[in-house]
């Protein structure tokens, strides 16, 4: 989940996070300044401050795709789809005071750790898995399904596993293997395609740009994120800064246009007819009908965490909480109280 779904809003849960233009400094009074007013941010903050927000270290924690895509197969039929990776190391997590005693000493440990275990053989794994749901409303569901800022119950959309992913050997060049590697919702491959997650559309049009910005307008080019070497890449795109070099541009290299009555490239046939989703209605910017943004965080909070979960969430929560001001105190606290009683109650001095 996120803590936003609206991606107007992207740059202004980025500046809430960052430090303050001024100081520098990264304060919570300005992080639940801006979550305060954001009710669907309570499901990642519970998350976020709960003892899942800080993993023990990369090996034994999952990842799991914010948005919703659909998968569309060559008779055109689509489903909506979210993304997993489960670890197959088991999950492991720190409190606080843990977290604070390790990054006092070894601020990588968590590099480390993977570097490490990768070469003694101990190659760490995560099994790829799915949800898949049909390409309709769901009146059925109290949430909007691409509301970004829930998850989908896996007792009602299970996961299904798809593949493995093993990491079986280290980079050679942590800049060029790691720091370079770029990714975007909008670089996909045939049959995975975007869904009208509201999140999903506004970074299918920036997460590139980022990534253009970040390390270069070729970075597609790279190594490190071009097809592999036995795929065959054909476009007609060439030049500007930083070029690693030329994709295949057929008899003519001349021609990098199409159409052309002389030679070049010709687009690709496609594999099979559009997937063409419905819609009925007026098409506008407007915000979702169910957006419920306490049911889930309740049911987490009562039914996922353990006893020593809900303490540590609710020790980090009152410790950044005691450093903001008491309106900001108290619009957080009657959040937490829609989301669950004893939530916002918290333990007997929590919020004082």
């Amino acid at each position: 989940m996120f803590f936003i779904r609206d991606a107007i809003k992207f740059p202004d849960v980025i500046h809430a996070l960052k430090p303050d233009p001024v100081t520098f400094r990264q304060e919570p009074q300005r992080i639940f300044d801006f979550m305060s007013q954001t009710p669907e941010s309570m499901h990642m903050l519970s998350f976020l401050f709960g003892p899942r927000g800080i993993p023990a270290d990369y090996r034994h924690m999952d990842g799991f795709g914010v948005n919703t895509y659909r998968l569309v197969n060559a008779a055109s039929e689509g489903v909506l789809v979210k993304f997993h990776w489960k670890t197959q190391q088991g999950l492991k997590s720190l409190t606080q005071a843990r977290a604070e005693a390790i990054q006092a000493t070894d601020l990588g440990h968590a590099s480390k750790d993977l570097y490490e275990a990768i070469e003694r053989g101990d190659y760490p794994g995560w099994e790829l898995c799915v949800q898949i749901m049909s390409d309709d409303e769901h009146p059925e569901l109290d949430f909007d399904p691409l509301d970004d800022t829930k998850t989908w119950p896996e007792d009602v959309f299970p996961l299904r596993p798809v593949g493995m992913m093993t990491l079986d050997r280290n980079v050679t060049s942590h800049h060029d293997e790691n720091e370079q590697a770029a990714f975007g919702t909008g670089v996909l491959v045939d049959g995975i395609d975007s869904s009208d997650d509201m999140m999903l559309v506004g970074r299918t049009f920036s997460d590139s740009d980022t990534q253009r910005y970040r390390v270069g307008p070729n970075y597609q080019q790279l190594p490190v994120n071009r097809p592999r070497e036995d795929v065959d890449v054909r476009t007609n795109q060439t030049g500007g800064p930083m070029s690693y070099g030329r994709d295949q541009v057929g008899t003519n290299p001349h021609i990098n246009f199409d159409p052309s009555g002389v030679a070049g490239l010709v687009e690709a046939t496609p594999t099979g007819p559009a997937y063409e989703p419905y819609v009925g209605g007026p098409v506008g910017r407007a915000a979702i009908e169910r957006k419920n943004p306490y049911g889930q965080v309740g049911k987490r909070y009562r039914d996922e965490m353990e006893d020593w979960e809900r303490d540590d969430l609710i020790l980090k929560l009152v410790t950044l909480l005691g450093q903001t001001e008491k309106g900001i105190q108290e619009r957080m606290v009657w959040h937490f109280r829609h989301c669950d009683e004893d939530y916002g109650r918290g333990s007997p001095t929590a919020w004082g």
